[in-house]
């Protein structure tokens, strides 16, 4: 929910000439350092512990990290101007989203991930490192086209529903107050 945080302060995201998708975009660049600011601690904790891995095997993880992320950004960006839900800070643990926001989750999380899947099958059916990330590339290339298409969506839905998607982030105490 990339506006959970935002909550009535998401009314400057209409107000302001800057372009939604603009704002959009931001906040997945900003989702996307954060990502891979873990994968970068994890690779610390792993070379602490003295797990052998490989400079390959971190260039792996940080392509196939990419790829699942345009998936899971374009599913984000769709459901945060869908199933808008305000969130408190001090309260993270408590969690926010409907019963309904996180069946669907839970059913999209899987097929999100399923081109990456489908590079590890390559992999293991044809035993080629060759193949593993030529089929990468390819789903790389279908994330980028769905999430050019997901963010297309999202603005234009979230401009259908500002009203809506104001009241829903206004219900709670936020850094604006609505009345």
């Amino acid at each position: 929910n990339c506006f959970g945080f935002d909550r009535s302060a998401t009314q400057i995201f209409f107000a302001v000439p800057q372009p939604l998708s603009r704002t959009l975009l931001g906040k997945n660049l900003a989702a996307l350092v954060f990502i891979y600011l873990e994968v970068f601690i994890l690779t610390g904790v792993t070379a602490l512990f003295r797990v052998n891995f490989g400079l390959a095997q971190l260039v792996e993880t940080l392509l196939v990290i990419g790829v699942c992320s345009l998936y899971m950004l374009a599913m984000g960006n769709i459901t945060s101007v869908q199933y808008p839900r305000a969130l408190n800070p001090e309260r993270v643990s408590q969690g926010g989203a409907s019963s309904r926001f996180q069946a669907l989750v839970f059913l999209l999380y899987p097929i999100s991930l399923l081109p990456v899947f489908l590079a590890y099958l390559a992999r293991y059916a044809f035993d080629s490192e060759l193949v593993f990330y030529v089929v990468l590339a390819l789903a790389a290339v279908i994330g980028g086209v769905v999430y050019w298409i997901a963010m297309d969506s999202a603005v234009s839905t979230a401009i259908e529903r500002r009203e809506k998607i104001i009241q829903a982030l206004s219900t709670s105490d936020g850094p604006i107050t609505a009345n």
